[in-house]
């Protein structure tokens, strides 16, 4: 039994614990807040089918299904559950694949209907391009549409479907943004498929189910109505923590469902908990209390600022930091060691890479179809430094003896048949010499640094390069052919330090986090900056959000800045700090006071950091 199950019941894992025994609820859904253990309640869940049901579910072929947003969140529940059999534990498209996968010519169908229509539309938006558009916008729309067209010649011949990143129809794979349209709609159309689901899966739970797609959540709701007598959905999440804007958010119940609150939350300190309830609104279903024990609660800390937008922001983010650590009155913003152990987050990657010294790289790889590879560290131009010669220049300076093992696994020079020896000793005198180049051009560093790096790896066989690096490692490139080539380019004119800042903050090693990147995790002290100055998410306005700034009745603007501001500041566990950069300041000040949250009688400004901290320098 895993650990989280071993955890003590809330009323919310007893409700749930309920309708599992006496199946007499369809479905139901539990709201839980930030903090509240929501993935704790959902293992619980499935540890009950498993304990109640495993057996039967065994003997029939079925299994317990549990939907996640995320491939970490997928392992962790699987972790959780040591990869128990009765559990089929996956993403939102592999199990939507798991469904449809046997019906190829109904996948065959559907790929051609809508590739169809897909075609119709961009002939007309073709068609309705006038004399103004670039010649080359229109050029990479025709052949858009020839490559679709020839695409759904193909479609006839293809003899099995698979799952993949992008739909390509010759080769017969059906991408992530397809499968999430095809399945739901081949579930609603057939009621094979909505029979399939339930005797398959006769208990499905849906985890982070505000984030699911609107059209996944339409076709399992149809399968409960359509299948109640057999089948059980349950629905974990948090309306207020949807901070995606092709989220479903609020799970609408039928009469016969069940809504489960869940208001404990067992990470906020009091002071952040109040705090984050006044953000959820008196409107909100849920208001949270703390489910510790009294003496186990503490009081925390909150600290507000209010800045001028401008420049000057990474440095008197940094005094800020210091003002924190030496006028916090529970010793918190450092770690026992003494050293900063805080996360400030901000609105965008952009901000961060500012902050940490990787800007002309983030903006390179913005806007390209390796942007959320780049993000996530995973884009393959990266991966030679962020995977071997980073560590290689490490190791160079501070453990040499590191250096062979190393090469052995990346440098073709050393696979068994390229070494004999005879060679043994040239070839070694070539990677020690690739590896001093490599050091010293790290080291130089400056504007090119990094194509010198992967020149002086490539021309001394540290690594492999990609073909496509290869090519435009020489001084003869031909002319850029696509978004792709020119970003590439750039990279290589980037500068090499940039790429230590970048490893730091993907790795979660630095200081900084996005505002989207840390819901389900925590911190202790954590900073939160608001600053519209510097984001580019027009849809997220903190001057809207504190009625700085006019919108209009229809504008979500406000509500999910709402929900972006409660699942950042729901991150800390000791100290909490919120830093506005507003564009008046006075204003602000009165904006935060207005909107209730406590203590937010006592702004801090710039100039108070400032004059602190001088005065404690004198002191």
């Amino acid at each position: 039994m895993s650990r989280r199950a071993d955890q003590p019941d809330t009323p919310a894992d007893l409700a749930v614990r309920r309708i599992l025994r006496e199946r007499k609820v369809p479905a139901f859904t539990m709201i839980a807040g930030a903090g509240s253990g929501k993935t704790t309640s959902l293992i619980k869940a499935l540890d009950h089918v498993i304990a109640s049901r495993g057996s039967e579910m065994l003997a029939q072929r079925q299994q317990v299904a549990c939907i996640t947003y995320t491939e970490i969140a997928r392992q962790e529940i699987e972790d959780e559950l040591a990869g128990n059999p009765i559990v089929h534990v996956s993403t939102i498209h592999s199990f939507l694949w798991t469904i449809v996968e046997p019906f190829g010519e109904d996948i065959r169908q559907w790929l051609g209907e809508h590739g169809a229509l897909d075609v119709d539309q961009a002939e007309a938006k073709y068609a309705a391009m006038g004399p103004q558009t670039r010649q080359k916008t229109k050029q990479d729309l025709r052949d858009k549409i020839d490559r679709k067209r020839d695409q759904l010649s193909k479609l006839p011949a293809v003899e099995e479907f698979r799952l993949g990143v992008g739909t390509n129809y010759a080769r017969g794979i059906v991408g992530y943004a397809d499968i999430v349209k095809l399945g739901p709609d081949l579930i609603l159309r057939r009621s094979l498929l909505a029979r399939l689901v339930s005797r398959r899966y006769p208990v499905l739970f849906v985890d982070e189910s505000q984030d699911t797609f609107d059209a996944v959540v339409d076709c399992l709701r149809h399968v409960a109505v359509e299948e109640s007598d057999a089948f059980c959905l349950g629905f974990f999440g948090d309306p207020m923590q949807m901070i995606y804007t092709n989220g479903t958010g609020e799970i609408p119940v039928e009469p016969d469902w069940e809504e489960i609150p869940k208001p404990e939350n067992f990470r906020s300190p009091l002071k952040v908990l109040d705090v984050i309830n006044v953000i959820r609104g008196d409107h909100d279903i849920l208001h949270q209390r703390s489910g510790l024990p009294v003496d186990k609660q503490r009081a925390g800390e909150v600290t507000y600022f209010v800045f001028p937008q401008g420049v000057g922001r990474n440095e008197l983010l940094g005094q800020t930091r210091k003002w924190l650590r030496e006028q916090s009155e529970i010793d918190a913003w450092k770690a026992d060691d003494g050293t900063d152990q805080s996360k400030t987050l901000v609105i965008t990657h952009r901000m961060a890479a500012g902050r940490l010294g990787f800007e002309a790289l983030y903006d390179t790889f913005h806007g390209t179809v390796l942007a959320a590879d780049f993000t996530e560290g995973k884009a393959w131009p990266l991966t030679p430094f962020l995977g071997t010669l980073l560590p290689l220049v490490e190791a160079a300076g501070s453990n040499r003896n590191a250096l062979l093992p190393m090469l052995r696994t990346s440098s073709p020079l050393l696979r068994p048949g390229n070494i004999d020896a005879v060679s043994a000793q040239e070839t070694l005198a070539t990677l020690r010499a690739g590896v001093d180049e490599l050091v010293k051009v790290v080291a130089v560093a400056g504007p090119g640094s990094i194509k010198d790096a992967l020149a002086a790896a490539h021309n001394h066989s540290l690594i492999e390069l990609d073909d496509r690096l290869i090519a435009l490692l020489g001084d003869d490139l031909p002319e850029p052919m696509g978004s792709i080539d020119k970003a590439l380019r750039a990279y290589l004119d980037c500068d090499v330090t940039e790429l230590e800042g970048y490893s730091r903050y993907i790795s979660q090693e630095s200081p900084y986090s996005t505002q989207h990147g840390v819901k389900g995790a925590e911190y202790q002290d954590v900073i939160v900056v608001l600053d519209d100055d510097e984001g580019t998410h027009n849809q997220y306005s903190y001057e809207k959000f504190f009625g700085l700034r006019s919108f209009s009745s229809g504008d979500g603007t406000v509500t999910r800045t709402r929900r972006l501001l409660y699942v950042c500041a729901s991150r800390a566990t000791r100290a909490l700090a919120i830093v506005f950069y507003a564009t008046d300041v006075d204003a602000a000040i009165k904006a935060l006071g207005g909107l209730g949250l406590p203590g937010a009688e006592s702004v801090v400004t710039a100039e108070m950091v400032t004059r602190e901290l001088d005065d404690g320098a004198e002191t």
